[in-house]
C-alpha cells in the first residue's frame, strides 16, 4: 500500500503541469488576436448599388464611368463610422522636434452666452494635457468663471468708462443681473435656461486686442500666439511645424486672409498666429494701445478687423512674405463638410476649421491624436478620406452637396457650351432636364466629380464638397422640392498632389 501512494503521488504534479502548459498555450495563442479588435486584413469600404438594370450596375462597379446607372436614392449616411482610429497610443507633442507646445501660447476666446455649450468638449481635447501643457493655455472671456482648474479671464473686466457708456458694450454689463437672478445662459431646456443679455456677438470686437496684449505681456517668453475661438480646432502638430520655418523675432502675422475697410487681417474664426516679434513691434511699444484704438473699435464691428488695422498701423502686416497678401491654404473660415477639396489642397497640410460642432471637435481630437506626424502632417486629403468619403454616395435625395461650376437651367440650356472634354454637346444642353441626365452630363465632363439637381436647374463641379441634407420630418421638406445629389469618387482616387 505504500508503495502505491508513492509510485502515484507524481500524478498530481503531472495533471498541474500539464494544465500550465495548456493555460500558457491558450494565452499566447490569444494574444495574437486581441478579443473585439479587428484584424489588419479587414475588407475595405465599399458602396452598394441597387439599380434597376443589372448590367449598368455592374459596369458601374467595375469603375467604368462612361454611362449613366439608374441608381435607388439612399440617405446619405455612412455605411461605418469614420475611419479614425481609437487607440489609446498618441503622438505628444511635447517631443516634437523644432518649435514645441512650450514655445507658444494658446489664447482661447469665448463669451458667456456660449461658454457652457462650447468649452466642455475643448477641456477634454484641445486642453488635454498630452497634446499641450495647461501653462500654455489661456481661456478669455467677457465674464470670470472657474472650471475645474480652468479660470476664465474676463478680458472686458479693466474696460474704461468711456467703452462701458457704448450702446453695444451694454449686454457685458447686464450679464451679472442674469446670474443673479439665476437665469443661466445654457439652453439646455431646464428652468433658468436663456440665452443671455441679447447682443453678445457685438462684445467680441472689444475683446481682440486686450486678449493680445494681456498675453503678450504675462507670457513674454513665447516665441508665437496662437488664437483660436471657441467653435474652432486648430491641428497643433501641423501649425506647429509649419510656424517653425519663421524666426518669431521677425514680426509674423499669419492666418486666412479677410478684407473689410482696405485693411488685410487674418480672419478670427480660422485662427491665426502671431510673433513675438510682431507683438514687440506693436503692443510692446505702447502700453496704451488698446486704449489709443478705442474710438476706432467703437466705430467698427469686427475684432479680427480691428487687431489687423491696428497691426498694420505699427508697421506688422498680414502674409507669409513682406507684404504678401496672396491666399493660403491651411486656416480654414469653413468647416470640413462646407469646405473644397481639390487637386490644388489635396495635399496640403491642414491648420483649423471652423464652425464646428462638439462632436467635429471631438472626431478631430481623435484623428489627430491617432497620426504620426513623423511620417508627414495631415493633409486635406486626409480629412476628406476620414470625414468625408464615408458619406459620400451615387445619389442622395434631399441634399445639396453644393455643385457650381458649371449650372445648367431651362431657360440658358441652348446657349450652354460644354468643357472641352464633353464629346456630345446635346448630353451637355440636356442636363437640366431629369436627375439622370444631369449624372450623365457629369459623367460626360472628364473633370466631374460631383452633381446635384433641383426642378430644372443642373450644377456640376470639378472639386468635391460634402454639404449637407434635410433630414426626414423637417419643415423644410414640406416646402420645397427636393434636391438630389451624387458623386462620383472613383474619379477623385486619381487625384495626384499638386505643388
Amino acid at each position: 500500500m505504500r508503495q502505491f501512494y508513492k509510485d502515484n503521488r507524481i500524478v498530481p504534479l503531472g495533471i498541474m503541469l500539464l494544465t500550465f502548459f495548456i493555460f500558457v498555450y491558450h494565452f499566447e495563442l490569444g494574444r495574437q488576436v486581441p478579443l473585439g479588435e479587428i484584424p489588419a486584413a479587414s475588407a475595405p469600404n465599399t458602396f452598394v448599388v441597387e439599380s434597376t438594370d443589372p448590367k449598368a450596375a455592374a459596369k458601374y462597379a467595375d469603375e467604368t464611368v462612361d454611362q449613366p446607372v439608374h441608381h435607388t436614392i439612399p440617405s446619405p449616411v455612412p455605411s461605418a463610422k469614420p475611419p479614425i482610429s481609437t487607440s489609446t497610443s498618441s503622438h505628444s507633442l511635447h517631443q516634437a522636434k523644432g518649435l514645441a507646445t512650450d514655445d507658444v501660447i494658446l489664447m482661447f476666446k469665448t463669451g458667456a452666452t456660449v461658454l457652457w455649450k462650447r468649452v466642455p468638449i475643448h477641456m477634454a481635447t484641445t486642453f488635454s494635457p498630452n497634446r499641450i501643457d495647461s501653462k500654455n493655455i489661456i481661456i478669455y472671456s467677457d465674464y470670470h468663471e472657474t472650471i475645474g482648474q480652468w479660470d476664465i479671464i474676463d478680458v472686458l473686466s479693466n474696460s474704461s468708462d468711456k467703452v462701458r457708456k457704448s450702446e453695444t458694450f451694454q449686454p457685458y454689463l447686464q450679464q451679472q443681473d442674469y446670474e443673479d437672478r439665476q437665469n443661466y445662459a445654457e439652453m439646455s431646456n431646464v428652468p433658468g435656461d436663456a440665452a443671455g443679455p441679447s447682443g453678445g456677438w457685438k462684445l467680441d470686437k472689444y475683446k481682440f486686442l486686450p486678449i493680445i496684449e494681456h498675453a503678450g505681456r504675462n507670457k513674454p517668453s513665447a516665441k508665437w500666439y496662437i488664437f483660436m475661438e471657441d467653435d474652432s480646432y486648430i491641428f497643433l502638430p501641423n501649425l506647429l511645424r509649419h510656424l517653425d520655418q519663421f524666426d518669431h523675432k521677425d514680426p509674423w502675422y499669419l492666418g486666412s486672409l479677410a478684407w473689410i475697410h482696405g485693411d488685410y487681417f487674418a480672419h478670427g474664426g480660422s485662427g491665426f498666429a502671431l510673433s513675438r516679434g510682431a507683438w514687440e513691434k506693436s503692443f510692446g511699444k505702447d502700453p496704451k494701445i488698446v486704449e489709443k484704438f478705442e474710438k476706432f473699435t467703437e466705430e467698427h464691428g469686427c475684432g479680427d478687423h480691428i487687431l489687423g488695422h491696428v497691426l498694420h498701423e505699427y508697421g506688422v502686416q498680414f502674409g507669409e512674405t513682406t507684404d504678401d497678401n496672396r491666399f493660403r491654404y491651411g486656416f480654414n473660415p469653413e468647416s470640413h463638410w462646407s469646405t473644397w477639396y481639390e487637386p490644388a489642397n489635396w495635399c496640403k497640410p491642414v491648420y483649423s476649421w471652423h464652425h464646428t460642432h462638439s462632436k467635429d471637435v471631438a472626431r478631430f481630437y481623435n484623428l489627430e491624436q491617432s497620426w504620426d506626424f513623423e511620417k508627414g502632417p495631415l493633409r486635406y486629403r486626409d480629412i476628406y478620406e476620414a470625414l468625408v468619403a464615408p458619406y459620400l454616395r451615387p445619389r442622395a435625395e434631399w441634399w445639396d452637396n453644393w455643385s457650381g461650376k458649371y449650372e445648367i437651367k431651362s431657360s440658358m440650356a441652348a446657349s450652354a457650351e460644354p468643357p472641352s472634354t464633353v464629346k456630345s454637346t446635346e448630353t451637355w444642353r440636356s442636363a437640366w432636364t431629369s436627375v439622370d441626365a444631369c449624372e450623365a452630363a457629369c459623367i460626360s465632363w472628364a473633370d466631374c466629380v460631383q452633381w446635384s439637381f433641383y426642378e430644372d436647374r443642373c450644377k456640376m463641379d470639378s472639386m468635391v464638397l460634402l454639404g449637407n441634407g434635410i433630414p426626414e420630418g423637417d419643415s423644410r421638406r414640406q416646402t420645397s422640392l427636393p434636391w438630389v445629389s451624387g458623386w462620383l469618387p472613383r474619379r477623385i482616387e486619381n487625384w495626384a498632389c499638386q505643388e
